[in-house]
């Protein structure tokens, strides 16, 4: 919403804004940028009555207030004389270098060689994204990110017959987690601005798929290393690593 008082001149308006970001930070600076400024007052001085269009004017004589639903109706039925319609603005981010999202992830593995179960105990995941601005989100995309590692870890394997047809061509035969599966997260974060970028975001949802992976392959690499294993590949199905387990002389 945007509110206008009576008499204010330029540099009321100036410091309103100011006062807006710095109440508002991050998210001002993202829903605004500074790309959209002089279309925002424009258009908006006008539809409020002010038939100047000009932001330097020092006499605005109107108490009132719009939405931005209604701003944007006005940018594409209602500008000034010599304005194109439209609120479409075109910018250009050019880091000086990229981000680097990063985590930590902990897996306890048991394993049952008899049959080729492998069971996940604990999973521990501390994932840093940067500037967090919505935690709830966040904790989605590292959910999804934990849980599609599972699934290439341990189970989803495209196989083929003797005559070259798919064997896992359905989500019934290739693995797909659903809430029965799909272990307890333990999740947790810290958070490093990246100085490459406007808010200090990094990247989230890649990146636990991407260590989650690793942490569970060698979990079970680990159960198997003081008992004489060198390497099983993914992925740790129950009958790769029942079939692993009978080479290493292990199980009834």
């Amino acid at each position: 919403t945007f509110y206008y008082v009576n008499n204010a001149n330029k540099s009321q308006v100036d410091g309103a804004i100011e006062w807006a970001e710095q109440q508002f930070g991050a998210q001002y600076q993202c829903f605004f940028p500074e790309v959209f400024k002089p279309r925002w007052w424009y258009v908006g001085m006008w539809e409020l009555g002010l038939k100047c269009a000009d932001p330097d004017n020092k006499s605005i004589k109107t108490a009132d207030r719009f939405y931005c639903c209604e701003l944007v109706w006005a940018a594409y039925n209602n500008v000034p004389d010599g304005m194109e319609m439209g609120m479409e603005a075109v910018d250009y981010y050019d880091p000086p270098n990229f981000t680097f999202p990063y985590g930590a992830y902990i897996c306890v593995t048991d394993i049952d060689v008899d049959t080729g179960e492998a069971t996940i105990r604990r999973f521990y995941a501390l994932d840093d994204c940067g500037t967090r601005i919505n935690p709830m989100i966040i904790e989605g995309q590292i959910h999804g990110g934990l849980t599609e590692a599972f699934a290439v870890a341990m189970g989803q394997l495209i196989d083929y017959d003797e005559q070259g047809n798919v064997m896992g061509g359905s989500f019934m035969d290739y693995f797909m987690p659903t809430a029965v599966e799909t272990p307890v997260w333990e999740t947790d974060y810290t958070e490093v601005p990246s100085p490459h970028h406007p808010i200090g975001a990094k990247g989230v949802g890649e990146s636990p798929h991407v260590g989650g992976v690793p942490a569970f392959s060698n979990a079970v690499n680990d159960a198997f290393a003081k008992l004489g294993g060198v390497h099983t590949h993914m992925p740790h199905t129950a009958a790769n690593v029942w079939d692993y387990a009978r080479s290493l002389g292990l199980g009834k």
